[in-house]
């Protein structure tokens, strides 16, 4: 009898002690739900732009030209020619160049329209600071002893401009701080304008970079 009555007791003591083990377990309904993380902003990159409302970002790829970009283009032109001869009237590397017919010429090869005689090329465009200037800028000069009392040239970059002279010589390239052309500086004229540019936006800077590169290979094919 006395093992069947501790048998009894012990069940009756932990039927006691199981309300109590559970007292401080939160019901279901108790349980706090976690708050959502919000997740974190795209990182920008200098070459990414990053969209409102999403956590992507866009790459493009960027072959828009620049001022420098084009006047370089066509200072290049300007240089396949040098040492083609002077010749009164002239605007063509056939027959040879006046000082506005080179300018005329170069900036026609680049598909740029602009005056033909000096007097006007003085006040195409608009006017830049001789400290501003760059390549593909059309440079002014007072010369008494030429038939409007203006000579034309086109600057190169590097305080070098290249043009062609007078009677008996060639075009050339010469130093814009030279005593004699320092003294005969004008003015200058900027024709160049950067065109509209289209942004082309894509998903990976390795996508961005293909699209460039096969986009620059069309435009070397068409050439």
């Amino acid at each position: 009898m006395s093992s069947r009555i501790r048998v009894l007791s012990l069940i009756f003591c932990t039927a006691l002690t199981l309300p109590a083990l559970t007292a401080c377990q939160p019901k279901q309904a108790d349980v706090i739900p976690l708050v959502p993380q919000t997740p974190p902003p795209a990182v920008s990159s200098a070459a990414g732009v990053d969209m409102p409302g999403t956590a992507n970002t866009l790459y493009h790829a960027n072959l828009c030209p620049t001022l420098m970009s084009l006047g370089e283009d066509v200072a290049d032109i300007a240089k396949q020619h040098l040492g083609v001869r002077y010749k009164s009237g002239g605007a063509s590397p056939s027959s040879g160049f006046d000082c506005s017919g080179f300018v005329y010429w170069v900036f026609s090869e680049h598909g740029v329209s602009v005056p033909r005689d000096t007097v006007r090329q003085s006040r195409a465009g608009i006017e830049v600071a001789k400290n501003d200037l760059l390549p593909g800028d059309i440079l002014i000069f007072r010369i008494a002893n030429t038939p409007n009392g203006r000579h034309s040239a086109i600057y190169i970059g590097d305080g070098r401009f290249i043009h062609s002279p007078s009677t008996g010589s060639r075009v050339r390239i010469e130093q814009l701080d030279a005593a004699y052309w320092k003294s005969h500086y004008l003015t200058a004229r900027r024709v160049l304008k950067e065109p509209p540019c289209d942004l082309d936006l894509y998903s990976s800077p390795e996508i961005a970079n293909t699209h460039a590169l096969l986009d620059e290979l069309a435009g070397l094919s068409m050439k």
